[in-house]
């Protein structure tokens, strides 16, 4: 059954307007379409040229394609065969559709919906884009170009009222809100976005009549929506001809402004419109028509969501646990606070989220992940105090809501739950360990909003997970502020992969008893326009999170290895290292994507080391070594990243196919290396030595620590005393030099 939602298609439409161009705002938002309702193909048309063709191969069939765009039907592609195709046109903006087609199934209604709503996001995506080019055109001088930042300006402030108003909505339906809040959201983030103009949402009652009603309004003052011989009239006429109309709402008098209407479908069945009162006339409200459009193609969306998850709401209990769930918490939690004794009373909230809950779900199944959230319901229900109300809020997430408990008492019962957690939990026949990160929010004030207190200890048990696991954090004002900025950096992240800002440096790896260059390690870059430069410490976590390090990773991968592959026509003997994510090595066409960039490169696998922390490796060595045996059949070396930082085991160190340790800089960072410090090392070295491997020190950083790794036996090392990173065209110069070994930073 086709399933999707609101957060996938903000998703959607976040990737497609921060793309730089419109090709590359069609690539993607072609490429995201047929993904999201599973198609093999897909393409954009305008005018007779067929844009971003996907999946198709070679022969484009650019006929069948453009013949699809004016109707509904079968599309026959070379090697595919005879294809279901639909196209969705991209509104009023551009002039053309959204072509997707598959193989075995016809599209249903609510795919359809859907891939009408990411057509009308493309088409005003577009109209910025070339409204932005058009722009940049004709403004040469300088007091021109203070008029083009503004409009830039506004545009990005535009698209981001719009982002921000779906994610209100996309909150509301998250947060199980009734569906009257869930309307009221809708209306509210239209005024918003059309600069506070009256907003009402007209939806059509059941029956043979189909009446129509007014189901929320916004900004209404000195306006009656409610008048049937009013706004209804476009209301209606929106929903019989499925296009948004705008008229004055009295032609003999511009004084009363303009009115527009937009379609809204719930499951693909019309259902209503959204209606505007804007002043002035319509001429001057093109783009805000397009801005209408587009939003009520999300608002369809969203209201399909509403709608399947206000038939969820009747169970107010959670069936695996037993619990309360979100919606029942919620409720609790309004009439707690609304009952308090004063002001002063303390109200606190915890966020329980469970650490290492996915592995046992994936490994023993569902059953099993069944019976142990129902195992760490009774364990939390046993931390807290009769009064207090434990819920399962979805997935691995439970909440506690706590009465009269100030920041110790709180802190307290969350230790209490962790420390629970910790302890083994006997599933299906077998010991299982997992634990968990908490969150804490407290308030004294007498108007404490409940979705407010649950989202600021969501955000400390974010905090709470960064710091490791296990951990209570209490909620403090600032997180929300880093959590702007986070959301911030990984939209800029999102643009900066696809508008090329990343470069690669590389440090050289060297024998340290002749200072020969042995390799080089690619380390990645980032020069934000507007950030300056970003840190790897930065962003790379949030590429991970994201899932945009798959991305990224290959395109270090990629780039490093056409590099190395050149450099190595005078240096023969010259090896690769690319650090590799946890994220791209359970990637199931790694491998594959490993193999195709050292062909494209004709760099051989032999020489070519791929980095994996220990963490990686360690938080599942089963898995860890299924990877990577299939990596090692194509001939790569492997590398153990960080070692002496994790929890090895060695029996599954020594089963583990790897070829390299890189001791962890954390082991040498003293200016001079104490006894222990000695003693750590060796015993490292030698264990390497003692499996055959190669053993690589990193972080040197003066000559002390280098005739120290000398004496204890390390083969290579990395560091600033031997070299810093150093840009591509600065590297064939060092890699001339016979010995490194005498170079200071």
């Amino acid at each position: 059954m086709f399933t999707w939602s609101t957060h996938q298609l903000t998703e959607f439409f976040t990737a497609v307007n921060a793309s730089a161009d419109e090709s590359s705002a069609i690539a993607v938002a072609v490429e995201r379409a047929t993904e999201m309702v599973e198609a093999e193909t897909g393409a954009v048309t305008m005018g007779d040229v067929v844009h971003g063709a996907w999946g198709f191969g070679p022969d484009v069939p650019v006929k069948g394609i453009l013949a699809i765009a004016k109707a509904p039907g079968t599309l026959s592609v070379p090697a595919l065969g005879d294809m279901y195709a639909v196209p969705s046109a991209l509104g009023d903006a551009v002039d053309g559709a959204l072509v997707v087609a598959r193989l075995e199934e016809p599209f249903s209604p609510e795919e359809r919906q859907m891939l009408q709503g990411m057509a009308q996001v493309l088409g005003v995506a577009l109209r910025s884009i070339r409204v932005l080019r058009a722009e940049r055109t004709l403004r040469a001088d300088r007091e021109r170009e203070a008029a083009e930042r503004l409009v830039l300006l506004e545009q990005a402030q535009i698209r981001q009222r719009l982002v921000e108003t779906l994610l209100t909505i996309q909150r509301a339906i998250s947060n199980r809100k009734p569906l009257p809040e869930v309307l009221d959201a809708v209306t509210s983030g239209t005024a918003a976005l059309l600069g506070g103009a009256p907003v009402a949402l007209i939806l059509a009652e059941g029956g043979r009549a189909r009446r129509l009603s007014v189901a929320s309004t916004s900004g209404t003052e000195g306006y009656d929506f409610a008048d049937p011989d009013g706004s209804h009239t476009e209301a209606r006429e929106a929903m019989a001809t499925a296009q948004v109309i705008m008229r004055a709402v009295d032609p003999g008098d511009p004084a009363w402004g303009t009115v527009i209407a937009a379609p809204v479908r719930v499951t693909g069945e019309m259902a209503g419109s959204l209606v505007a009162q804007l002043p002035g006339t319509t001429d001057q409200y093109a783009e805000q028509r397009e801005q209408l459009a587009a939003f009520a193609q999300q608002v369809s969306l969203a209201l399909t969501d509403a709608r399947t998850v206000e038939a969820v709401r009747e169970a107010h209990h959670d069936p695996v646990t037993g619990l309360p769930n979100r919606g029942l918490f919620l409720k609790i939690f309004n009439r707690v606070l609304a009952s308090r004794g004063g002001a002063t009373e303390p109200t606190s909230v915890l966020f329980i989220d469970l650490d290492r809950f996915k592995a046992v779900n994936d490994s023993l199944g569902h059953e099993a992940g069944d019976q142990l959230l129902a195992a760490v319901a009774g364990r939390i229900r046993a931390c807290v105090r009769a009064s207090d109300t434990t819920a399962r809020l979805g997935g691995d997430e439970f909440a506690v809501l706590l009465h009269n408990s100030p920041v110790d008492s709180a802190t307290a019962v969350a230790e209490r739950v962790i420390a629970t957690i910790k302890e083994a939990f006997k599933i299906s026949g077998r010991d299982i360990f997992i634990g968990a990160s908490v969150g804490v929010a407290i308030t004294r004030a007498a108007a404490a909003n409940s979705d407010t207190l649950l989202s600021n200890a969501d955000l400390a048990m974010y905090r709470a997970k960064k710091e490791g696991p296990g951990k209570v954090v209490v909620y403090e004002p600032h997180m929300h502020t880093e959590a702007l900025n986070y959301l911030s950096l990984r939209a800029d992240l999102q643009r900066a992969l696809q508008e090329g800002e990343f470069r690669l440096q590389y440090q050289p790896l060297v024998r340290l008893d002749t200072g020969e260059i042995a390799g080089v390690e690619a380390l990645v870059r980032w020069h934000s326009p507007g950030r300056g430069l970003v840190s790897p410490v930065d962003f790379i976590h949030i590429a991970e999170e994201s899932g945009m390090i798959v991305e990224l990773g290959q395109w270090v991968l990629e780039t490093s290895a056409a590099q190395v592959a050149a450099w190595r026509r005078t240096h023969p003997d010259l090896t690769l290292n690319v650090n590799v994510s946890g994220h791209q090595l359970v990637h199931p066409r790694f491998a594959g994507n490993v193999t195709r960039a050292l062909a494209v490169a004709g760099m051989p696998s032999s020489a070519v080391t791929l980095e994996l922390t220990e963490s990686v490796l360690m938080s599942d060595p089963d898995a860890a070594v299924a990877s990577l045996a299939s990596l090692r059949e194509l001939g790569v070396q492997l590398s153990i990243d960080d070692f002496g930082t994790g929890y090895s085991s060695l029996a599954y160190l020594r089963e583990l196919p790897v070829d390299e340790l890189k001791i962890d800089r954390a082991f040498i960072a003293r200016a001079e290396l104490t006894g222990e410090d000695l003693a750590l090392v060796r015993t490292i070295v030698e264990l390497g030595h003692i499996l055959g491997l190669r053993v690589v020190a990193e972080g040197i950083e003066n000559a002390a620590q280098l005739e120290a790794l000398r004496r204890l036996g390390c083969s290579y090392g990395q560091g600033f005393h031997l070299c810093r990173p150093e840009d591509p065209p600065d590297l064939p110069q060092i890699l001339a030099r016979r010995s490194l070994t005498a170079i200071h930073p």
